[in-house]
């Protein structure tokens, strides 16, 4: 009878210690905030396709990259690759990149009105001299710069430039070798007031068709709306520009907030940026839609859906696909998103003098 209970107990006991075990594997891990640096500002993040995680920053006037290779779970030591006088750095300014089939490209403006250009050929790992991305030097003294890659080893960049009568329109240049040599600058948009809002970086997306997306902020009448330019010849030529969302904002002011554009690989377009204190997600031709409260925001597709990321106050809050309400990630400003191979998605933000880093939940 006594050894009857003893196997009793035994079961039991045997039964809980696998229940516990199950519960422990299947509950889900939170994704753990990663040190991408421990010094830096104004991350910019892109993904090549072998699922090599890039990012660049700033610090003072010098300029970092480093790479994770593990799904962003480790960064290398951040490299070094340059140094420009008076770096433009902060408020959305920094250096930017984006990958090709064959390259990695960063593109970085200072005060000057100068944009230099990096390029690093991924297989034997050395970066090229830099050359400067604009056929006027002077023109690009506002800092804000945008990169996008097109089909190989084709990139885009779009900034301002004060070439027109001293004041702020869109321009845009190609390279077909990776950034290593660029074509005329040309003029993709400019304002029948003589210029668009001088303070909020432009957004630039293109796919392996020819076609080219920018999103700027544009100050017509008063008002300091998104408006989106097309091409569908590889930048060659601009279509008329079209305005995002059906509101409008008032405002004798720089709002300092250029927001982000995306693709998915069937082309559909997606846009998010703020106006007065809210974040909004708009496609082409549709009403805006509230995200939420804040600045800052970034965007980007993949098969799952749209995935957002913005700051309110010093809260890098995200968004994604179905979830009913945006969630806290991490506290910090200026946070990008990046889009992995594997469908999962980086945030990248700074905070107090730091890069961090974080596989969206």
């Amino acid at each position: 009878m006594k050894n009857r209970k003893y196997s009793f107990l035994a079961v039991c006991l045997a039964l809980s210690a696998s229940c516990i075990f199950l519960s422990f594997k299947n509950k889900k891990v939170a994704p753990e905030i990663v040190t991408v640096s421990t010094f830096g500002k104004q991350p910019a993040v892109a993904v090549d396709p072998n699922n090599t995680i890039k990012v660049v920053f700033g610090q003072a006037e010098e300029i970092f990259y480093t790479t994770s290779t593990n799904n962003g779970e480790t960064f290398t030591p951040p490299q070094k690759i340059g140094k420009q006088k008076q770096l433009a750095l902060g408020m959305t300014r920094g250096p930017q990149l984006t990958t090709t089939k064959d390259y990695t490209v960063i593109a970085a403006a200072d005060p000057t009105g100068k944009i230099m250009v990096y390029q690093l050929k991924n297989k034997s790992n050395q970066w090229g001299k830099p050359v400067n991305l604009l056929d006027q030097d002077t023109t690009a003294k506002e800092g804000f710069v945008a990169l996008a890659s097109g089909k190989d080893n084709t990139v885009h960049a779009v900034w301002l430039d004060l070439r027109l009568g001293k004041k702020n329109n869109i321009f845009t240049a190609s390279s077909k070798d990776g950034g290593k040599t660029w074509s005329k600058n040309k003029l993709a948009y400019t304002s029948p007031e003589g210029g668009i809002c001088p303070c909020c970086r432009p957004s630039i997306t293109a796919d392996a068709k020819g076609n080219v997306y920018i999103m700027f902020r544009n100050e017509l009448e008063g008002s300091r709306d998104m408006y989106l330019v097309t091409s569908t010849d590889n930048g060659q030529t601009f279509g008329p520009a079209k305005k995002l969302g059906m509101g409008t904002w008032v405002l004798k002011a720089c709002p300092m907030d250029g927001g982000a554009l995306a693709l998915n690989k069937q082309g559909k377009l997606g846009t998010t940026w703020r106006r007065e204190n809210t974040v909004y997600y708009a496609e082409p031709g549709a009403m805006e839609r509230k995200v939420g409260e804040g600045r800052a925001s970034s965007l980007v597709k993949n098969a799952k859906g749209n995935y957002l990321v913005w700051q309110h106050g010093n809260q890098i809050m995200a968004l994604a696909p179905g979830k009913l309400s945006p969630e806290e990630i991490g506290t910090g400003t200026y946070p990008r998103l990046a889009a992995l191979t594997n469908q999962q998605v980086l945030g990248i933000w700074e905070s107090e003098g730091k890069i961090l880093a974080r596989i969206l939940p």
